[in-house]
């Protein structure tokens, strides 16, 4: 006898799957799964916090924010999220105008700085430029030496200061750069020294000969290649295999199309395929040994090919039956020929 149709508890909405869980129908019940970026048996599902392991970060290059079944990563200021959604990268501030710099505006890994002309020393909003003057010791006077900021003393005299992520040097005019400025001109991480800051990069990633750019190995996704991937002092080197090339990215390999030129050296029909190409040919015609020439064959020289007389011309053939005697003078050529095809 039949057995009790399936209930669908799935559509019915009668199972007791998580509400972060999917629920699979099967023959006799159900099953649950949580969703993916949950953990749990279906039954209870929670949340997979991708951004708690400090080491890896959930891969973010700064800063990981976990969000219910996912993550995203964010950058700090001065740096924009790259293509991959996980490495950061520096932004040219110049680029935008001019940084608001009055004068000259000079980019740097995280930050920027406007300078100016000479004859010109930058003020304390480190964006305009005033012009310089002689008289006496105060902040408006070139010597006051302070690396950012002047500020006059109730005596007449100077006190320098520094900008926001910047530590005055003991001869209290310098300034220092620290981790708050620009993420200390580094990359991925940076670490307060007494020499000042000290870069580092997320793992799977190498630190560059000038200490503060972050460059990909081909430890991570395989350094972006598509196919072979090499390690160089300045990141990673793609390179394709035979048939395919580089395209402009410098990572995807791209099919070359041989049968664009000169036909892939085909005699007749050339055939694209992925990372190589086939020459074909004609009917009536085979392909030789170094399978780019197509030779007639001769059908004549098959067994069987006619019942009389068997004419070949290229990539083709023709049967005559008894000749009209005005052909007789090819009768002994061609009847001579055939003797000869049995030999």
């Amino acid at each position: 006898g039949w057995g009790p149709a399936d209930v669908d508890e799935c559509s019915e909405g009668t199972d007791d799957c998580h509400i972060d869980a999917i629920c699979q129908n099967t023959p006799k019940s159900y099953k649950c799964l949580c969703k993916p970026g949950y953990k749990g048996e279906g039954r209870q599902c929670e949340d997979i916090d991708e951004c708690e392991n400090d080491y890896y970060n959930g891969g973010c290059v700064h800063e990981c924010i976990n969000i219910p079944g996912n993550y995203r990563c964010t950058c700090f200021d001065g740096f924009m999220l790259a293509h991959d959604g996980h490495n950061c990268l520096d932004v040219d501030e110049c680029q935008d105008n001019n940084g608001g710099c009055q004068q000259i505006c000079v980019n740097a890994m995280g930050s920027y700085e406007c300078q100016c002309h000479s004859g010109f020393f930058l003020s304390d909003n480190q964006h305009t430029c005033i012009h310089r003057s002689n008289e006496g010791m105060n902040c408006m006077n070139k010597d006051h030496g302070c690396a950012h900021i002047c500020r006059e003393t109730p005596k007449g005299g100077v006190a320098c200061d520094c900008r926001p992520g910047f530590d005055l040097a003991q001869n209290q005019k310098d300034c220092t750069l620290t981790c708050n400025y620009g993420n200390g001109g580094c990359q991925h991480s940076c670490e307060d020294t007494d020499t000042g800051p000290m870069c580092g990069c997320h793992q799977k990633y190498a630190l560059h000969s000038d200490g503060r750019t972050c460059i990909e190995t081909c430890a991570v996704n395989n350094g972006g290649c598509d196919r072979t991937c090499r390690d160089t002092a300045t990141g990673v080197r793609c390179s394709c295999p035979v048939g395919f090339t580089l395209q402009p990215d410098g990572k995807t390999c791209k099919d070359i199309n041989e049968c664009l030129a000169n036909n892939g050296g085909c005699d007749h029909f050339c055939r694209n395929t992925v990372g190589s190409f086939e020459c074909g040919c004609r009917k009536g015609y085979k392909l030789l040994t170094d399978e780019r020439t197509c030779q007639d064959i001769d059908e004549c020289s098959f067994e069987r090919t006619c019942d009389h007389i068997c004419i070949n011309s290229p990539g083709s053939f023709q049967c005559l039956s008894g000749l009209p005697e005005s052909a007789g003078f090819l009768r002994p050529l061609l009847e001579g020929s055939r003797d000869l095809g049995q030999l």
